[in-house]
């Protein structure tokens, strides 16, 4: 692989031939004391916001690149990119592995270090076939050293952590523990040492009187409805010749008695 570069100076043109294949045990040496360097580097100008860890990452990794070169090791920014991540990967499942295994230690656990194994019995655990103790062990040094440095500038107001190891008190083997005790005022120290009194029962409520049920509702009977049904015009005209006929045989009736009385009266008195 080849690529053209421009000199500090930004005029002569440097070819740079990469090397292919597999790394070398001295080239991932270089690799992480490189990172190491590097982080250091971005650490002592945490407090520039210009430079240091503000810096994009594709800078830094050419920064991590051009240290290799210096050191022997040519291999290009992404290639140390790539092989850092996998070297973190390796190194935290072994690490996770050997924690187990510490564990386990008193409980007469039959369970080997990833040291004894041979390489088909690591990959049946999944666990990386190929890691070497030194690069292991170099490793552990360069995350527990950053590991330190990370929390010492967190305290001392720096923040930030390093965007390839994720969730830092699981990187290192050794839990971390905090022993910053926060001061409190006079006041609130003497109320947390004051014994705290015990509770009073409360008293428990008293039950109401029972009250009668209501009566029930006087259900009133619906009204009786007084409208009689009015007559049809054919009823009407039958009462009225009926009243007709009625009152034409009173007025004949009287006129029939009249007759009566005047015959039997002595005829004087009919003169009269």
């Amino acid at each position: 692989m080849h690529l053209m570069m421009d000199d500090q100076g930004g005029n002569n043109a440097v070819t740079r031939e990469y090397r292919k294949g597999n790394w070398t045990v001295n080239e991932t040496m270089v690799l992480i004391e490189a990172k190491e360097m590097d982080y250091e580097r971005r650490m002592k100008r945490s407090g520039d916001h210009s430079e240091g860890r503000n810096k994009p990452t594709e800078l830094r990794w050419k920064w991590v690149e051009d240290y290799c070169w210096g050191k022997g090791c040519l291999r290009s920014q992404n290639q140390c990119n790539d092989k850092w991540d996998n070297l973190m990967r390796d190194y935290k499942k072994v690490r996770e592995y050997q924690r187990k295994v510490a564990e386990r230690e008193g409980n007469d656990s039959k369970q080997r270090s990833y040291w004894e194994m041979e390489k088909n019995e690591r990959k049946e655990k999944s666990l990386p076939s190929n890691m070497l103790r030194q690069i292991y062990e170099r490793l552990e040094e360069v995350v527990e050293k950053k590991g330190a440095q990370t929390v010492a500038a967190t305290a001392g107001g720096g923040g930030g952590s390093d965007p390839n190891i994720t969730n830092l008190p699981y990187v290192m083997d050794r839990p971390m523990v905090s022993t910053f005790q926060p001061s409190l005022p006079p006041l609130l120290q003497h109320q947390l040492s004051a014994p705290i009194p015990a509770a009073i029962p409360l008293p428990l409520p008293q039950a109401s009187p029972q009250l009668p049920p209501p009566p029930a509702p006087i259900i009133q009977p619906p009204p009786l409805s007084y409208a009689q049904p009015l007559p049809t015009i054919g009823r009407c005209v039958m009462i009225a010749q009926i009243l007709i006929q009625v009152s034409i045989q009173t007025h004949q009736q009287r006129e029939g008695e009249e007759v009566v009385a005047m015959a039997k009266a002595p005829v004087g008195l009919q003169t009269t």
